[in-house]
């Protein structure tokens, strides 16, 4: 996990950074906080700080001075200086001090949350997909499959659009990561995946789509968490959720569902009904629409570029399902839940 340090006087200031953070980001541990410039100097004393958030006008000792003992105690913290103010004096203070990112009261949770991210990108690529990696051991104790796929799939998303490190080198560093986790549950790959894997490995990274790495790293999921083994009907429902959940932004079909957990479509759909109280479309649409309001808060992407990831042929009607199930169009659900963070 990164570890973070919020310095902040106002109390509901500090408790909203923490839960934007806590929230929405997987590895972030927030390991202190601090009101005033005397209790940030203590945590300095006792942590290995990763990313420090400091307001500059804190009671006892003020920001700037915080970072200054920051820098001579923990020269590669990153360091987000959050202030009301914008004077050319702080700014150039802040300059000299190696200050990372400058963010002005109030602050916005996107502003936030992409500045936070793009300072731990900036701590290595080797370091998140540790932390990645650690994430989905946590998930396997907790037999979280879902939220084992959407870690997966978020980092393969990222790998496939972020600028700042060799794509090949991400992408070798987190298969070689999965690879040892299922060796060394003694675990076996399907053939195919394990050459793909190795095409991978070789630096042939410009040969695969960005939907066939993360197809890639999903199936390496299932194996870890052994969804193939299920046999009673509660499983084989599982199963098919399972198969579901890492199909979401493609058009899967209660066929296609039924083929892979090997029964028929009319009794999946008859389990469907009685364990789920739901039908296979409305809760296939359910979860892509819930994979939608995720995409909107956490991404820039435009309504008609989710329509399409999602395998959406017609934006139309998207936005239609959209607003039956959230009650507002995709973009007013957008500006409506950025506004009030």
């Amino acid at each position: 996990m990164f570890n973070i340090v919020i310095v902040e006087d106002e109390e509901l200031e500090r408790e909203a950074v923490r839960e934007i953070l806590t929230d929405n980001l997987e590895s972030v541990n927030i390991i202190g906080e601090a009101r005033n410039g005397s209790q940030a100097l203590k945590l300095i004393d006792s942590n290995d700080i990763d990313l420090m958030l400091v307001d500059i006008n804190i009671p006892q000792i003020n920001g700037l001075d915080v970072v200054k003992y920051l820098r001579q105690k923990q020269k590669n913290t990153k360091v987000i200086i959050i202030t009301a103010y914008d004077h050319f004096d702080m700014t150039r203070t802040a300059i000299q001090l190696k200050v990372d990112e400058y963010l002005l009261k109030p602050i916005r949770e996107q502003a936030l949350l992409t500045t936070v991210r793009s300072s731990l990108m900036e701590l290595g690529s080797g370091r998140l997909c540790k932390e990645m990696l650690d994430r989905i051991n946590e998930l396997l104790e907790q037999k979280n499959y879902q939220e084992g796929v959407a870690v997966a799939r978020w980092y393969a998303d990222w790998i496939c659009t972020q600028q700042e490190y060799p794509q090949a080198d991400v992408v070798r560093d987190f298969v070689s990561a999965l690879f040892a986790a299922i060796q060394k549950k003694g675990l076996r790959l399907p053939a195919d995946v394990t050459a793909t894997i190795n095409e991978l490995q070789k630096n042939n990274f410009n040969q695969f789509t960005s939907s066939q790495v993360q197809s890639v790293f999903l199936r390496a999921i299932d194996v870890l968490f052994n969804v193939d083994s299920q046999t009673d009907d509660t499983d084989v429902i599982q199963k098919a959720l399972n198969y579901i959940e890492r199909n979401l932004k493609r058009r899967v079909s209660l066929e296609e569902t039924a083929d892979y957990v090997n029964i028929s479509s009319c009794y999946l759909s008859r389990m469907f009904k009685k364990e789920l109280s739901v039908n296979f479309i409305s809760y296939l649409t359910l979860r892509r629409i819930e994979l939608a309001k995720d995409m909107l808060l956490k991404t820039d992407l435009s309504v008609t570029n989710i329509a399409m990831d999602l395998s959406y042929n017609d934006v139309n009607y998207f936005c239609k399902s959209f607003k039956k199930e959230v009650g507002l169009p995709p973009s007013e659900f957008r500006d409506s839940c950025r506004n009030s963070a």
